[in-house]
């Protein structure tokens, strides 16, 4: 079963009921230059994930987002400024950003947008109206990592072991240095455990 979260004003998807060993990976804020370490190591596992792109980082990164997709990988909306300021925009304005995204998205990739992550987790009656308009469906996690605050990626590891359970999303962020080799421990401790890894978009569908 599908559980879905009202995350200040917005449905979310975040995780499915199951005891099934099912979870997902979900990557924030690339394109970036640890993108192609983590790919690598996506495509070593034969595991698909979401990454939730930022606009302005694609140019010059055209390269790692179409291979991103070329691999089967989810792509989805993170806005294309991903400003602080995001959520104090007016819902018009949040429109024409997330409109630029994916554009931006669809240009290099040749597909079409279907899931949003607002920036920073942060949703408001004006970001659930933009969401609305552009038709998204909202995704966020139900294991956040910590990966952008701690620099040490035992710790992150260890969380992510220890929060571990059936039908989870897990939050990750492809622009810190340390994201391949936590991705490659992650993967092999929850393979090790009977886990499968499924594309979040199927494992909402699935269950």
């Amino acid at each position: 079963m599908k559980i879905k979260f009202p995350i200040n004003y917005l449905e979310t998807c975040r995780e499915v009921k199951t005891d099934k060993k099912v979870v997902s990976l979900t990557f924030d804020d690339g394109p970036c230059p640890q993108t192609p370490a983590i790919l690598d190591v996506l495509k070593k596992h034969n595991v698909q994930a979401a990454f939730f792109v930022i606009g302005r980082n694609i140019s010059g990164n055209e390269e790692i987002l179409a291979r991103t997709a070329h691999e089967g990988h989810l792509i989805g909306n993170h806005s294309f400024t991903h400003t602080l300021w995001f959520p104090f925009f007016s819902s018009a304005k949040m429109l024409l950003d997330l409109k630029k995204n994916a554009e931006t998205i669809s240009n290099v990739t040749g597909g079409q947008v279907q899931w949003f992550r607002p920036p920073y987790g942060v949703g408001n009656p004006m970001v659930a109206k933009a969401v609305k308009k552009a038709g998204y469906k909202v995704m966020g996690w139900s294991l956040r990592s910590y990966d952008t605050s701690s620099n040490n990626s035992g710790k992150v590891v260890e969380r992510v072991k220890r929060l571990l359970k059936p039908g989870v999303v897990i939050l990750l962020h492809d622009r810190c240095p340390n994201t391949p080799g936590v991705v490659e421990d992650i993967i092999q401790h929850a393979s090790a455990k009977g886990y499968e890894f499924l594309r979040p978009d199927i494992l909402f569908s699935s269950f």
